[in-house]
């Protein structure tokens, strides 16, 4: 009877311990979803159909000097985009275009459009920190990687998951990545991006996140260079509209190198 009764006290305790934390910590084990869904989601906030936007892109290097560049773009889903500078007025009307894995940019000195390819992908688009490949990256995070949890974390005062992607395919700009992804709202609020052989090569910060409709989205990203020291570079959206109405003339070169 003394086990017995042993027993039975261990058990209440064991029943009161479990109902105290039990139900928080077994529905989030429940409510935690997989790392595929993950990515959905943030494929859903992140991936555009149709986007116009307006944003600042501040280049601060390493001596103090800051050099600001406005732009407008549009965007359909993850094949097309265009950029166009409106200032500082030396860069103004210069234009990049993307049609699928196809780039070219436009630089009113030069007076005629440039193709983008092999190692200019990982020049600085307008000598930022952003390459050629980030600036026409509208990744697809669902088809473009696998993905594992390692860990729960928090992340400027929001708790996150952070996970580690692995490319399913060798076109893809950054073989692997480690993302934290807010696990309330399903952005990202940090990446640190990897080359094949696992050597770091950038970090993003994403803030100012705003919510705009059914999603939400960074205003603010901050992107600094392992490979170099001199510039860390800040993009700013200053307008997005994600249901914007985007005629097809954009992207063509007809546009491209006349703006017309």
């Amino acid at each position: 009877m003394d086990n017995l009764f042993v027993k039975m006290t261990r058990l209440s305790l064991f029943v009161v311990v479990a109902l105290f934390f039990g139900p928080w910590t077994m529905n989030e084990c429940v409510a935690q979803p997989t790392p595929e869904e993950i990515l959905r989601r943030v494929d859903e906030n992140m991936t555009i159909r149709t986007a116009q936007t307006k944003a600042v892109m501040t280049i601060t290097y390493r001596g103090g000097d800051v050099r600001e560049l406005e732009f407008n773009s549009w965007g359909v889903g993850t094949e097309k985009s265009f950029l166009e500078f409106v200032s500082p007025a030396r860069d103004a009307g210069s234009r990049f275009l993307r049609l699928d894995d196809n780039m070219w940019i436009y630089l009113p000195r030069a007076g005629k459009s440039i193709r983008i390819q092999g190692h200019m992908l990982r020049q600085g688009l307008m000598g930022s920190d952003f390459s050629y490949g980030d600036a026409s990256e509208n990744p697809s995070m669902s088809e473009d990687y696998d993905a594992v949890i390692e860990r729960s974390d928090t992340l400027s005062g929001r708790p996150s998951l952070v996970l580690y992607l692995t490319a399913k395919r060798k076109d893809v700009s950054y073989p692997s990545r480690r993302i934290w992804v807010d696990a309330e709202r399903w952005v990202p609020l940090k990446e640190e991006r990897y080359a094949r052989s696992g050597k770091l090569l950038k970090t993003a910060h994403m803030s100012d996140v705003r919510e705009l409709g059914d999603r939400w989205y960074p205003f603010r990203i901050d992107l600094n260079n392992a490979l170099q020291s001199e510039t860390q570079t800040t993009l700013q959206f200053i307008e997005l509209d994600f249901n914007a109405d985007v005629p097809d003339y954009i992207f063509t070169i007809r546009h491209l190198e006349s703006g017309t």
